[in-house]
């Protein structure tokens, strides 16, 4: 009697194992990412920054298809500029040369066309307030500049010297000019975005889809 056994090889059998990894781990990054995607989503919205700069994160997990045993999940925003600044706090400046920025106020008319500095944190585009240029083209006359506090300067229109679009005087205002813009040497962006955060609970959702599909497997 003669008795025979087969061994497997073990580079087939560490074929098999790797093949259930890399599935594994593709696997739980595709899990993963959407979800953090949504929170970096989220936490714009619940900043008040907007649903339009929210909708800006994207993510993708490579490879796309294939499996593997390292994938990578790459969750990026097409506003880098904008929510690097929320995410620093940066310092605003003006550029070409200009020595104040204009804060328009809310008597300030939208603007088809945008402004460099939106009203309520809003970017350039429509909906925004109009430049101080165009509300001088808009009401016919230059604005009127008069000192504020802290080295601010205010600019005014006087709604009973307009040559172009009626303006009327916000309700219970006194005097009779109508402040439209606060012009300022710079402005700090508030810190409201955080990556860290939605960074690490990404890493360890992914540690535990992982577990749960090797588990499965």
């Amino acid at each position: 009697m003669r008795l025979e056994i087969s061994v497997p090889s073990f580079a087939g059998v560490m074929h098999e194992v790797e093949g259930q990894i890399a599935a594994a781990s593709s696997g739980a990054m595709r899990d993963t990412m959407p979800d953090a995607k949504q929170e970096l989503r989220d936490q714009v919205v619940g900043a008040g920054l907007g649903g339009r700069l929210a909708n800006t994160w994207r993510g993708d997990v490579y490879p796309k298809s294939a499996k593997s045993m390292h994938p990578a999940g790459y969750i990026h925003s097409n506003a880098p500029l904008i929510i690097d600044s929320f995410l620093r706090g940066a310092q605003i400046v003006p550029i070409a040369g200009g020595k104040y920025l204009a804060i328009p106020t809310a008597s300030v008319p939208l603007s088809r066309r945008g402004s460099a500095i939106g009203a309520g944190r809003k970017a350039r585009g429509a909906g925004s307030r109009m430049s101080p240029v165009e509300v001088e083209a808009v009401f016919g006359q230059d604005l009127i500049i008069k000192p504020g506090r802290n080295g601010h300067l205010l600019a005014f229109v006087d709604p009973d010297q307009s040559r172009g679009r009626r303006l009327r005087r916000p309700k219970g205002q006194k005097g009779k000019l109508v402040l439209m813009f606060t012009l300022v040497k710079s402005v700090r962006m508030p810190r409201l975005l955080d990556l860290d955060g939605p960074g690490q609970r990404w890493a360890s959702a992914f540690g535990t889809a992982l577990q749960r599909r090797l588990g499965s497997s």
